[in-house]
């Protein structure tokens, strides 16, 4: 699904919303799109998406600078939207038993938390869907 359409069925809007500005958090197919969108020819838009899914989910680039192997126009199109879009860490708090809560902040300022519960062979993560939660985990 295009990443026009997949932001009209999530905000269930009937008017057009605009398209992401950026790469995070689109799927394989939605990142080609954008990547079309850009300019992008077909095939090559394949293989550059291929290419930026890897900096961002197995490498975890937070900047577009550090994808080396992207042309530098691709980069700077990927940079103007990759700005503000992951939170910055407040504050780590880190107890005894390994239990890691982080304060984060999101572009428009909010702070959310975020709870890691480590176990023995797993571990249980609480992510705050809401700014103010009032759980006081």
């Amino acid at each position: 699904m295009p990443a026009r359409k997949r932001a009209e069925a999530v905000t269930g809007a009937g008017a057009p919303q605009a398209a992401p500005s950026g790469p995070v958090g689109l799927d394989r197919d939605e990142l080609v799109s954008w990547l079309r969108d850009l300019g992008v020819a077909e095939q090559p838009a394949r293989m550059r998406a291929r290419q930026v899914w890897n900096w961002l989910y197995v490498r975890g680039a937070t900047r577009a600078g550090e994808m080396t192997n992207l042309p530098l126009g691709l980069r700077d199109a990927l940079a103007a939207g990759m700005a503000s879009v992951r939170p910055e860490l407040v504050r780590e708090q880190v107890s005894a038993d390994g239990t890691r809560k982080w304060l984060l902040r999101l572009a428009g300022g909010q702070e959310v938390e975020t709870v890691f519960i480590p176990e023995a062979d797993r571990g249980a993560v609480c992510v705050s869907t809401q700014v103010g939660c009032s759980l006081t985990c």
